[in-house]
């Protein structure tokens, strides 16, 4: 008997639902493929004008002007949302209403309190969801989380993590809706912080404490119109957290950081070190008490890398690290759907939600001049 499609749908045609697209078909050229066809149902589009022609460039043989149209087109098992922040609430819990599978980007919502009913609607009715929260997804990390499980750097007392971009340094670089709250939920920390906050939860479980502080250095940009509009979101911002067992922690996101782009993330423990950064997303580096690097000399095995290098794309078809990790974190998504299995690795809306609270008391912290919250 041939096996059932998964139904897929897309809701959003902007960068990250391409990205997302291109991970899709790619994957008969991985090799690396989910056990069941992938078949594209839909996309929904606010402007199925203006989309049309690509869409059906893509593949997709139907294109709905609203989210309910969208919904209701047979055979559509999987919705992959992809678009701002302020509309995911909505969209999810339609989505979980319907019995879809979600695949939704972050931040989860705009806050804690919409977070909390997104959670609670997926589990509601028992579907797959996941959040692209896509470092966990790089082997340097799953190889991290191992050699910590191995203890290889002893106890660990702190973290320090950065994650910056640069092209918001640009005064010219148009209005949109990132930067403004009410659409975003949040500047530099909602957008790059909540993937270094759900990388620290992952490896390290509990944040206790938070404090932050913020800057907003271009309060003003033009929109497509011309028209000045107020920017009222973080460009930077720097986070200190105690984690438990005594870890602390410090965070740096930027969107200014012209000259220093990229993700670095170190581990400091009494034993010695690991370093994660971009510019190796394979492998960490270790270094024992003396600060030479070292080779483990026998690696831990670990079901969860053992897993997620079958996800992995091959090396000499990367499409860079980001692209590597959202494909892995893409293909992570459909193979549990197959297999239906809820693996304790994804990062859920479980996960979402985790990084929400911590992303609304840092907001908070830094608008009362850095107080310190416990959560």
């Amino acid at each position: 008997m041939e096996k059932k499609k998964i139904g897929y749908g897309l809701v959003g045609l902007g960068n990250i639902g391409l990205l997302h697209l291109m991970v899709l078909k790619n994957l008969p050229l991985w090799n690396i493929l989910p056990e069941r066809e992938i078949s594209l149902v839909g996309l929904y589009s606010t402007q199925p004008e203006k989309n049309i022609n690509q869409a059906i460039e893509i593949g997709f043989p139907r294109i709905v002007p609203t989210l309910y149209q969208f919904l209701d087109l047979s055979g559509l098992d999987i919705v992959d949302i992809c678009t701002p922040n302020f509309l995911h609430h909505e969209q999810v819990l339609a989505s979980a209403a319907k019995g879809k599978h979600i695949y939704c980007e972050k931040p989860l919502g705009l806050n804690k309190k919409e977070a909390l009913e997104m959670q609670k609607a997926v589990e509601k009715n028992n579907l797959h969801h996941q959040i692209p929260f896509v470092l966990r997804f790089l082997p340097a990390v799953a190889k991290t989380r191992a050699l910590l499980n191995s203890e290889a750097i002893g106890k660990v007392y702190y973290i320090r993590a950065e994650l910056l971009h640069s092209g918001y340094l640009n005064p010219s670089r148009p209005f949109a809706w990132r930067l403004e709250k009410k659409s975003s939920g949040g500047g530099a920390i909602a957008d790059l912080g909540s993937h270094l906050l759900d990388l620290i939860l992952f490896l390290f479980g509990k944040i206790t404490t938070v404090q932050a502080q913020t800057r907003t250095i271009i309060t003003q940009r033009k929109d497509s119109e011309g028209k000045i509009r107020g920017v009222d979101v973080d460009d930077w911002a720097e986070m200190s957290f105690q984690l438990e067992e005594d870890i602390l922690a410090s965070l740096e996101v930027s969107r200014l950081a012209v000259g220093k782009e990229g993700l670095r993330f170190s581990i400091y423990g009494d034993k010695g070190a690991l370093h994660l950064s971009d510019n190796s997303p394979l492998s960490p580096s270790l270094y024992n008490p003396k600060g030479q690097k070292v080779e483990p000399e026998d690696f831990p095995r670990d079901a969860y890398l053992d897993l997620l290098q079958d996800c992995y794309p091959p090396s000499k078809l990367s499409t860079g690290w980001m692209g590597d990790a959202h494909a892995a974190s893409l293909i992570w998504f459909l193979r549990c759907i197959v297999k239906n299995q809820k693996r304790p690795e994804t990062p859920d809306f479980s996960s979402g939600l985790a990084v929400q609270e911590v992303l609304d008391l840092a907001y908070q912290s830094a608008a009362e001049e850095g107080k310190l919250f416990f959560l």
